[in-house]
């Protein structure tokens, strides 16, 4: 019984720890896509090449965010390690993170890009398209994020 008390208890704590490191992702979101929708809908980053380098920018300030809000709020338990190794370690989960939020960025977006341009013109059907392949990139990247920062990064939290 008092194992399954304890179970409990720890359960209760990662999933508060997920909600809260969700509400960081939700701020990282909106960063991420709205540095990306002034660079592709404002500056003109709008071919294949010129869209993944504001989608790998504006990626990297939501990472910005990110790191110090799930330091200090998420996980402020976890500051037993150096700023300068949890930084480190949280920068190469998300590196990998932004290759597989390119991968499907990238193939998400340009597969919608030109049958939305079709529906609904050249200029929103590139907007939705990028911020469909937004959407779908961050869904997968949030689960990836949370359980190898999780394990490693913060791996000093209880």
């Amino acid at each position: 019984m008092k194992s399954i008390l304890k179970t409990a208890w720890l359960n209760r704590r990662e999933l508060k720890r997920f909600a809260k490191f969700s509400v960081v992702g939700a701020i990282g979101f909106v960063i991420d896509t709205g540095a990306l929708n002034i660079m592709v809908g404002v500056l003109g980053m709008s071919t294949g090449s010129l869209r993944l380098l504001a989608k790998t920018i504006s990626f990297f300030l939501a990472l910005t965010s990110n790191f110090i809000w799930n330091r200090y709020w998420t996980y402020p338990e976890s500051r037993s390690k150096r700023l300068r190794v949890q930084a480190a370690q949280f920068a190469l989960v998300n590196a990998v993170g932004l290759a597989l939020n390119l991968l499907i960025f990238g193939g998400v977006s340009s597969l919608l890009i030109p049958l939305l341009q079709g529906l609904y013109g050249e200029r929103s059907g590139l907007m939705l398209g990028t911020n469909a392949g937004q959407v779908c990139a961050v869904a997968v990247v949030l689960f990836w994020n949370f359980f190898v920062n999780r394990h490693w990064t913060y791996s000093d939290v209880d």
